[in-house]
């Protein structure tokens, strides 16, 4: 019993954890950091997603700054290895981050634009995000 609550208990805390991390639009990331610990660069640019590991992509992550809206736009898929995002880079209290404004899926020729609310870590395990 103690093994299998332990277990639901670690299923539980790794959802709210994945639920928290995930982008207010480049509209709301370029009008300045929310709190001290986030530094943003305003320049939007292109990356391909490539996990390092045998994760074939990788989930979208929440706003990472302090009192961030949840809304989501754009990310009702997740980005496979080889996906295209494009976007503004934050680094929110030492994690590097890109807010997407823009995505292409790898074999697709269709962009979704308008993104919000969707974030990508740089790094997991290795790098994740290559600049195009």
């Amino acid at each position: 019993f103690s093994d299998t609550f332990r277990y639901v208990d670690f299923v539980q805390i790794f959802q709210l954890y994945i639920s928290k991390i995930g982008c207010a639009s480049s509209k709301a990331a370029t009008a300045g950091p929310t709190s001290g610990t986030t530094n943003e660069m305003t320049t939007q640019e292109t990356y391909k997603l490539q996990h390092p590991q045998t994760c074939s992509g990788m989930f979208w992550r929440a706003d990472p700054r302090p009192n961030a809206s949840t809304n989501k736009k754009g990310g009702d898929d997740w980005p496979r290895n080889g996906a295209l995002l494009k976007g503004v880079a934050h680094d929110v209290g030492g994690t590097k981050y890109l807010c997407v404004d823009s995505w292409k899926q790898n074999g697709s020729d269709t962009w979704i634009t308008d993104c919000e609310g969707l974030w990508m870590l740089f790094a997991q395990g290795g790098p994740v995000l290559h600049k195009v």
